[in-house]
Parts: structure tokens; C-alpha cells; sequence
């Protein structure tokens, strides 16, 4: 199974704030959905965008892909172009795109019930919950601004 979560920047740069939500109180989020068998992971992340949150957004960009090991059932997360573990065809992966909201509109409730603009360096006060907080875990040169080294998360 694939996944993908869209990081939707509410307008281009890097100090464009990013879309998080969440369900009846619970964890926040990326929107996230299941890539479906006749499309591509960019594809999914522009469906997911509209679908659940009502954004249209333009340049799905990998920034991080994550393989679930079916022997300990662990996440690792690793800077796109730095894959170098086995593909495993069971395997699961969960793909993070970043994009951008392409009119600044804003969210439509419909799969979640709770939105916020944040600004990246805010994400680390909100709580996350699966695969979310290890990629945030990995991803914090990111929210920092600075270079992603490529260390396994374990």
C-alpha cells in the first residue's frame, strides 16, 4: 500500500506557512489519502489537496519517502534522491509532497474538522501522531531551514 501526505504551503517560498488538520479533536495531521492504482504519487497528492481539504495546488515536489519494513513494522524516512534500501514488493510506503495553494483559498471541512495555517518552525508545538511524527522527527532540518542529512530513523 502507498500513502501520501501533502505539505500544502499556503503561497510559494520558504516561509510559507503549511496546512495541518485534524478529526474530532484529535491528532493534527497532513491531509493523506492512499495512492490509487491508476495514478501516480503527485497525482494523489493534488487529489488529496482537493478532496479533503477543498485546495487546488500546483508542483507536488517528494521531499521524503517512507518505507514501512515488514520485519519490524518501522518507518524510516529518507531526504527524496537517497533511497538505498531494498524495495520490498509487501512493503509500505508513505510519501510526503510539498505543494502550493494555488488561489489562497482557504480549507473546506469535509474529511477534517479542524484547520490551521503554521508556520514550518511551529509544527514541533502541535501533536502528531504515526508515521507524521517520525517524518517530522526526520524532517526538522527543514523546519529549521537547514540541509537534510541523510540518517536513518530507527
Amino acid at each position: 500500500m502507498k500513502k501520501v501526505s501533502v505539505l500544502i504551503k499556503h503561497h510559494a517560498g520558504p516561509t510559507g506557512d503549511v496546512l495541518i488538520c485534524r478529526k474530532n479533536g484529535g491528532p493534527w495531521e497532513f491531509p493523506v489519502t492512499k495512492v490509487r492504482t491508476n495514478e501516480v504519487s503527485p497525482e494523489a497528492a493534488e487529489r488529496a489537496s482537493w478532496e479533503q481539504v477543498g485546495i487546488y495546488v500546483t508542483g507536488a515536489k517528494l521531499e521524503m519517502i517512507g518505507h514501512n519494513r515488514p520485519m519490524d513494522g518501522k518507518v524510516e524516512h529518507i531526504a527524496e534522491g537517497n533511497i538505498t534500501h531494498d524495495n520490498h514488493t509487501k512493503s509500505a510506503w508513505h510519501a510526503y509532497y510539498t505543494a502550493v495553494n494555488k488561489w489562497q483559498t482557504e480549507p473546506v471541512a469535509g474529511t477534517y474538522d479542524e484547520f490551521r495555517w503554521v508556520h514550518p518552525t511551529e509544527l514541533a508545538q502541535y501533536e502528531f501522531a504515526g508515521d507524521d511524527v517520525n517524518f517530522l522527527a526526520k524532517y526538522d532540518p527543514w523546519v529549521n531551514g537547514r540541509e537534510i542529512k541523510d540518517v536513518r530513523m530507527f
